[in-house]
């Protein structure tokens, strides 16, 4: 403790020096993959920031952008906005197909599945975007920059525009989630063919177990391309293979999991399988693999890029 005391008393000595400048803005450097964002910078700011936390005073664009929490990778990437460190940033690289090629090219500090404040510090950055598992750690995160905290899993949709609001980024946001509902709605009129046909989607587990979800989390796929649900889909968490095929979808979205990836897939792994190959979706070969593993979670990539996957495997006849 009395290290980071000592740290943070040396980085606050550095900035007040900063701050004698007769021209403050000369002494922020921006990252050099943000710096196409140049022309956003002298929109609205300073602004004020409402969050979990409370509100935070932003007083111009941030440059340098830190991350504790790896879903906030996603939406920043979204918003062409790429932080100087980041939580999980090699776990993204090796196992988030969508998101790491975003990151291609990008220079950004992994602060690990850990991020300490000392990793935080060092990156002297001039925003934090915190999650709420970090809520008691506010006051300190805040002596470091300026600090906003959203929620982990909050409607990626709201997620994003706030997100933006903190960056300066809204007209980015807009078009973004403008362009996703004209996708969504061209999709549909695609799909209108397959009305009536239910879809799942599920993560196979291993030993004839499976993931499922039924919280809302694939409304924007169900609602937005029209796609029918099972009418007797009950709960969220496991499911066996027995009870999947009882459920017997149409189709079958199994989605990859990078935690305990199975060999083969799931179909090489249950090819002998009588109750497999029972189901419906089997024998009319419409089993679909999704290999980007976040497509459940409330990110934005994973939503946006999703449809686009999703629209691919159904248009086939």
């Amino acid at each position: 403790m009395r290290l980071w005391l000592l740290a943070l008393a040396v980085m606050i000595t550095v900035l007040a020096a900063g701050c004698s400048s007769s021209n403050p803005e000369a002494n922020r450097t921006a990252h050099p993959q943000n710096q196409s964002n140049s022309e956003s910078m002298g929109q609205a700011f300073p602004r004020t920031v409402k969050h979990i936390g409370g509100e935070t005073v932003i007083e111009s664009k941030p440059l340098k952008i830190v991350t504790p929490y790896i879903g906030f990778v996603d939406y920043l990437a979204v918003l062409d906005e790429y932080p100087i460190g980041a939580q999980g940033v090699e776990i993204i690289r090796a196992n988030f197909p969508s998101l790491s090629k975003k990151l291609q090219g990008k220079e950004v500090a992994d602060l690990g599945m850990e991020a300490s404040l000392e990793k935080i510090l060092a990156l002297e950055p001039d925003l934090i975007l915190a999650a709420d598992d970090m809520t008691e750690q506010y006051d300190q995160l805040s002596q470091i920059a300026k600090t906003v905290i959203f929620p982990q899993a909050g409607d990626w949709r709201e997620t994003l525009q706030q997100i933006a609001e903190a960056i300066g980024k809204e007209d980015k946001a807009k078009a973004v989630l403008a362009e996703f509902d004209r996708k969504s709605a061209e999709y549909k009129e695609q799909l209108v063919f397959r009305k009536g046909e239910t879809v799942m989607f599920a993560m196979y587990s291993g030993k004839d177990q499976f993931t499922t979800w039924n919280d809302g989390r694939f409304d924007p796929f169900y609602n937005g391309l029209g796609l029918t649900p099972l009418p007797n889909m009950e709960g969220t968490g496991q499911l066996s293979l027995e009870s999947l095929a009882e459920l017997n979808p149409d189709h079958l979205f199994i989605i990859n999991n990078w935690q305990t990836p199975i060999a083969g897939g799931v179909q090489e792994a249950l090819k002998e399988s009588s109750v497999w190959n029972s189901m419906q979706a089997v024998k009319a070969k419409q089993v679909y693999y999704l290999e980007d593993p976040s497509l459940p979670g409330p990110m934005a990539l994973a939503k946006i890029d999703g449809i686009d996957y999703i629209m691919e495997a159904l248009r086939k006849k």
